[in-house]
């Protein structure tokens, strides 16, 4: 019992092994109710599933009831028979299963010190009476399942426990966020309702669906390649949502489900040439098969990591490879202007360009942006250039890219992110003073700089200015 102690679980692997077991049971709500008292903390995870009769119950709490060859309904998301032992084991030394039917209430309890004393599997078949206080405490009196914890040597008290139960909720709301949204699963952690964390931000209308690919192996597997919208198309409370429980790098590559529940999030799935990348971090791909070929994927004990299987790997890295070709494409990709007066499409890039050379990149400042293009064409273009060089010399991209390997919880900030209105207003109207004198070349380049960062944030602002110029040539 203390090796299987060690899987590598965690606060939210084994919830999330927990509520696999409720869904399995035919559960619509499930709750985590806790105390984080010093000395008598505890968790208790409660379904209104079927519920376990006495001897359903024995089989349950026996280690290896059912291997990972057993046959199982599609809505079993169990595989070794050990994920309700294993996971919660992983963070107390006693764990409680009380489990009511129409029938009445089993139970079953294993504590790691009575075995120990003992030196033999002795499990307890009657409700103590901390673990009846606790049942009639959160509201554990109909049908279905609580399973306690006590004794939370792992999981932690206090403090340490609030905040790891805390931090579980970004993560379940992840990996069910299929269930939540399909109203299929309430999933409630210490009053707080979870909503579902969609990766792929389906739907907001900059998201690319590059379509749907049907593959073999050990069942159907399809695969359905996403790429994000640029920043800059985003809220900044879209841009926190979409990076999910790790941040935008870490989040971007395969997500895999089995069945309706996600087994992994994110990552290349150790395809040869794909790694971690900024530029890549749009790309999220979606990938579902079927529980029954769950062994072909080699998921975890956890159910939080595969791998794929090797008759998929040329494929996976096909689409894995044109995804990632355009989320790079989003962020290269000019920004087409609006049409002018004349009827002339204007293609203006961002404030910054990258140049790859010899394998390395360096960044420059854009001279086709009209604000640089007016600047450049005042009587002081040597002085202005020389301050472009010296910017562009001295930008700090060794730092930079430390500072944002370092930092896992960094989210892409889109251009001028947190400015607001009056800013905005203060800054374009400092550009303006250099655009140039004559109306009809002044009011272009203020319909151009409303497509181009940072002002395409700003359209209501923009067109106000524009309207004010057009309203200032009639008279």
């Amino acid at each position: 019992m203390d090796s299987l102690r060690a899987f590598g679980y965690d606060m939210a692997t084994a919830l999330a092994d927990l509520v696999d077991n409720s869904l399995a049971a035919s559960a619509g709500e499930v709750r985590v109710e806790f105390s984080t008292d010093e000395g008598a903390a505890w968790v208790a995870v409660i379904d209104d599933g079927d519920g376990m009769t006495e001897t359903e119950l024995h089989e349950a709490v026996r280690f290896g009831g059912s291997g990972p060859m057993a046959v199982r309904l599609t809505s079993d998301l169990g595989r070794f028979g050990l994920g309700l032992k294993t996971a919660s084991l992983s963070q107390c030394r006693m764990l409680t299963v009380l489990s009511r039917t129409p029938s009445g209430l089993a139970c079953r309890t294993w504590d790691i010190d009575l075995v120990r004393a003992a030196d033999d599997w002795r499990v307890r078949i009657v409700a103590d009476d901390e673990a009846v206080n606790i049942a009639q405490k959160v509201g554990f009196v109909k049908v279905g399942t609580m399973v306690l914890w006590r004794h939370l040597d792992h999981a932690g008290e206090g403090a340490v426990l609030a905040r790891r139960l805390g931090q579980s909720r970004s993560r379940l709301r992840m990996w069910f966020h299929r269930y939540i949204a399909r109203g299929r699963l309430r999933l409630v952690v210490g009053g707080h309702v979870l909503t579902a964390w969609d990766p792929f931000c389906r739907q907001h209308v900059a998201t690319q669906d590059l379509g749907t690919e049907r593959l073999e192996a050990g069942g159907q597997v399809r695969v359905t390649p996403y790429v994000l919208p640029h920043p800059s198309r985003l809220s900044e409370a879209e841009i926190k949502d979409g990076a999910g429980p790790r941040g935008w790098n870490a989040q971007q590559g395969f997500y895999v489900y089995r069945g309706d529940r996600m087994v992994s999030a994110g990552g290349w799935l150790g395809l040869p040439e794909m790694v971690i990348a900024p530029q890549t971090r749009l790309a999220r791909i979606e990938v579902s098969m079927e529980p029954a070929s769950d062994h072909v994927w080699q998921v975890d004990v956890r159910k939080s990591r595969v791998h794929p299987p090797a008759a998929l790997e040329e494929d996976l890295a096909k689409l894995a490879a044109a995804a990632r070709a355009a989320s790079v494409s989003v962020f290269r990709r000019r920004v087409a202007a609006a049409t002018g007066r004349q009827g002339r499409d204007h293609e203006l890039t961002f404030g910054w360009t990258q140049e790859r050379r010899h394998g390395t990149s360096r960044y420059l400042v854009n001279r086709q942006h009209p604000v640089v293009q007016s600047a450049l064409a005042g009587g002081a273009r040597a002085q202005v250039e020389a301050v472009l060089r010296l910017v562009e010399r001295t930008l700090p991209i060794g730092v930079i890219a430390i500072e944002a390997e370092n930092d896992q919880g960094r989210i892409a900030q889109a251009a001028m992110e947190g400015v607001d209105e009056a800013e905005a207003r203060a800054d374009l109207a400092a550009m303006l003073a250099a655009l140039p004198k004559d109306a009809p070349g002044r009011d272009a380049a203020i319909r151009a700089l409303g497509s181009v960062e940072p002002f395409n944030r700003f359209p209501d602002l923009v067109a106000e200015i524009v309207g004010q110029t057009s309203l200032g040539d009639s008279r």
